[in-house]
């Protein structure tokens, strides 16, 4: 592996957040699971774009909330909510080549069930990912690290939309996918 994002951003964290290392394990775990729940959804020929979507939304929203816990930060749920739609619009953005295979995958049986998994497992790994990177960007805006309290919605929102993600990114991600795919 040649690009370690999450290994990067978990360290960056570390010097705020006791607990931080531990979330890279959280994330593949979250990612493991999403690929292996849509795999098992994407078997049943119509399910596979439903079972991507629910599986990831699902996943990615239960995934936030261990990072929260790990990382001691309690953020009121609605804040929370914008930060998952925000992170969540980007991670689609940059998957719409694999949502466009995920589509052409379809066609061939069986087919449709891997390119599931693997979207699911690319999405809540880059969801994870760059809520790691805008918790750091944060970090450094906030005296407040276990709520950000003192940053404001509209500060918030811009922060989040100034957390992209990279083509290394998308790289590491599909590395880790590669890495771990026997597990999914």
């Amino acid at each position: 592996m040649t690009y370690m994002p999450i290994k990067a951003a978990a360290h960056a964290l570390a010097s705020y957040y006791p607990h931080a290392e531990e979330t890279e394990k959280t994330i593949l775990n979250c990612a493991l699971f999403a690929a292996g729940a849509d795999a098992v959804g994407g078997i049943i020929p119509g399910l596979a774009i439903p079972a991507t979507i629910i599986s990831c939304f699902g996943t990615v929203w239960v995934m936030y909330g261990k990072l929260c816990s790990k990382l001691g930060i309690s953020l009121k749920e609605n804040v929370l909510k914008l930060l998952a739609r925000a992170v969540l619009a980007n991670i689609v953005a940059n998957l719409g080549s694999a949502i466009a295979a995920l589509l052409a995958g379809m066609l061939i049986p069986g087919a449709s069930a891997l390119a599931s998994a693997i979207v699911a497992f690319l999405a809540v790994y880059l969801a994870g990912l760059v809520f790691l990177k805008l918790i750091a960007k944060l970090v450094l805006k906030s005296s407040d690290l276990t709520s950000f309290s003192d940053i404001s919605a509209h500060e918030m929102k811009k922060t989040v939309r100034e957390t992209k993600v990279s083509k290394d990114d998308l790289n590491a991600a599909k590395e880790a996918y590669a890495a771990n795919k026997a597990e999914c």
